[in-house]
C-alpha cells in the first residue's frame, strides 16, 4: 500500500474533512500522525505478523464491499484486491454499459459482453489475464443482483395479466421488467434531448433562475414532459425496436410501457389519478 493508498483509507475510516477550515489546525496535526504511523508501522520492515494483520483488516474491508456477489466471487475479488490493491468489481461495472443488460436471459449474451469487457479490462489490470471465466461469473452475478425484487415491485399492480408476465419472466428466465424499466426511466426524465419535441413543455418556473444568470442548472429542469398523450411515450419505439427479441419481449411493448407509467406516475410525478385513469384503459384494451 502507498502513502496515498493509507492516508485515503485513514480519512475515510476517521471522516476527516481537509476542506474544513476551521478545523485546519487539527486537521493538520492528524494528517501528520498519518504520515508517521504509514512510515513507523505499515512500511514493509514491519514484522511479519504485523503486516498479515494489517492485510487481514483491509481484506475483511472490502469483502464486506462485495458481500452481495457469491462466494467464490468474492473470494477472488478479495484476492485480487490483495494483489493489486484495486477495487476490481468497480472497474469491470464501469465496463458493463450495454443499455438491454438487464433483459439479458441467455449464455451467448452473457458471453458476448464478459469477451468484451475482458478485452477492455486486460489493459488496465493485467492480473485480469486469463480470467475470463470469473469475469463471466461476475457478469453473471450482478445481472441476479441487480435483478432482485425490491419491496415496491413486489407489491406493485398494474393488471393481472401484466402482473403474471412479470411474474413469469422472472421465474422462468431470471429477467425483471421492472428493473428494466426502472433503469431507463430513471435516466429518461434528465435527457429532454432525447424527447420528442411536441412532448417537452416549457416550466416557466425556472426561466427566472437563467435570468439571474444561473446557467449551471441542469436542462431537465427548464421542461416537463407530457406523459399523458398517446403515441411514443418514454422513448420506448426506439428502445423496443432494439430489444432482444425473446418470448418475454415480443408483442409485449404495452407491457413495457405501463410498467414505465407506473414509474413515472409514482416515482417522478405523483399522479394517481392520471394512473387510474391509465389503468382503466387498460382495463377496456383487455390487457
Amino acid at each position: 500500500m502507498t502513502l496515498e493508498e493509507y492516508i485515503l483509507m485513514r480519512k475515510k475510516e476517521d471522516g476527516l474533512n481537509e476542506y474544513d477550515v476551521s478545523k485546519r489546525d487539527e486537521n493538520i496535526r492528524i494528517c501528520t500522525s498519518y504520515i508517521l504511523d504509514y512510515f513507523n508501522n505499515h512500511m514493509d520492515n514491519r514484522p511479519e505478523s504485523e503486516r498479515t494483520l494489517f492485510e487481514k483488516r483491509k481484506q475483511d474491508r472490502y469483502r464486506k464491499l462485495v458481500s452481495k456477489y457469491s462466494p467464490d466471487v468474492q473470494d477472488w475479488l478479495v484476492e485480487l484486491n490483495s494483489r493489486t490493491g484495486k477495487y476490481v468489481h468497480k472497474h469491470l461495472l464501469n465496463l458493463m454499459d450495454d443499455r438491454y443488460f438487464l433483459l439479458f436471459s441467455t449464455d451467448a449474451e452473457f458471453r458476448s459482453l464478459s469477451d468484451a469487457i475482458y478485452l477492455q479490462v486486460v489493459d488496465k489490470i493485467r492480473e485480469l489475464t486469463g480470467e475470463n471465466e470469473m469475469i463471466y461469473n461476475f457478469i453473471q452475478d450482478e445481472h441476479r443482483i441487480q435483478s432482485e425484487f425490491i419491496s415496491w415491485q413486489q407489491t406493485t399492480h398494474i393488471t393481472d395479466d401484466i402482473d403474471k408476465g412479470i411474474s413469469d419472466t422472472y421465474k422462468e428466465y431470471g429477467v425483471n421488467i421492472f428493473a428494466f424499466c426502472d433503469d431507463w426511466c430513471s435516466d429518461f426524465p434528465l435527457t429532454p434531448d432525447m424527447w420528442e419535441k411536441a412532448r417537452k413543455i416549457r416550466n416557466h418556473e425556472y426561466d427566472s433562475h437563467l435570468k439571474k444568470g444561473l446557467s449551471s442548472l441542469s436542462s431537465c429542469l427548464f421542461w416537463d414532459y407530457d406523459y399523458k398523450s398517446d403515441g411514443d411515450r418514454f422513448g420506448l419505439n426506439a428502445l423496443y425496436r432494439n430489444m432482444p427479441q425473446t418470448d418475454f419481449t415480443k408483442g409485449k411493448e404495452q407491457a413495457f410501457e405501463a410498467v414505465m407509467m407506473q414509474w413515472w406516475t409514482h416515482s417522478w410525478d405523483n399522479d394517481e389519478i392520471f394512473w387510474e385513469s391509465y389503468l382503466n384503459a387498460l382495463e377496456e384494451k383487455n390487457y
